[in-house]
Formats: C-alpha cells, structure tokens, sequence
C-alpha cells in the first residue's frame, strides 16, 4: 500500500506516510484501515506526509474521499495536517482542504514538516487561515 501509517496513543497524533502515485483506491483504503483500527479513537490527531507522493486523482474523487474522511472526525479524529512538497501534490491537497473545511474539518496544507507538526501541537484548537466552515 501507498499509504502506510501509525497511532501514538502516547503523542495523540497517526503519523501517515504516502510514497509513490496516489490514487483514490489508496486514500480509501487508508481510511478504511483507520476506521478498522482498534487505537483510533477521540483526541487524535492526523499528520499526512505527502512529501515523496504524486497524486492521480480527480476532484469528484477527492469530494468522495473527503465525504468518508468526516467518518473519521466523528470517531473522535481532530486536526489534520498535510505536508505536500512538490506543486501538484500541493495543489491537489490544497482543494482535498477546501473540500475537507466544508465539511467542518479543521485542516490545514504545509510544505515543511516542522511547520505541519508546531501547527499540529497549536492548544488553540483553530485553524489560522480566518476561514470559517460552511455549516454542516
């Protein structure tokens, strides 16, 4: 799989790693191994390091995903960031974000991964981006 990951219970955080091209069948699956995975539960939160991933993935596909992505939220996931490094990763996880933000899902786009992890850690529970949510 594309996508490989891990739950620190300890740290709160599911650490993602995504290598290679990166299809809808992967982003689904990895959410369905979430949503099966006994350690996912409230209080997490997600850091998705797209860095070494290209995306093939249409914008009907990633409504779809971003759609079963909010039956994560409601287990108790919270803030999710993305590290996306080169520019149509970052611009396809840019739109997965506005898609997300629509449906109330605090997430944010990064291009280091020490920015994704301090915005992660942030107490304030917000996102920065003067943004509100559509209403559910």
């Amino acid at each position: 799989m594309p996508i490989t990951y891990t739950i620190s219970r300890q740290e709160r955080l599911i650490k993602a790693y995504a290598t290679g091209i990166i299809r809808a069948d992967d982003l689904n699956d990895f959410v369905d191994a979430l949503l099966a995975d006994p350690d996912l539960g409230p209080g997490l939160r997600a850091l998705n390091d797209a860095s070494d991933a290209e995306p093939d993935i249409t914008i009907l596909q990633l409504a779809e995903v971003a759609s079963r992505v909010l039956q994560l939220i409601n287990r108790g996931l919270g803030r999710i960031a993305i590290v996306a490094q080169s520019r149509a990763t970052y611009r396809v996880s840019k739109t997965f974000s506005v898609l997300l933000r629509a449906l109330g899902i605090d997430v944010e786009v990064f291009t280091e991964l020490r920015a994704a992890e301090a915005w992660l850690e942030d107490s304030s529970g917000s996102s920065d981006t003067g943004e509100t949510p559509l209403p559910r």
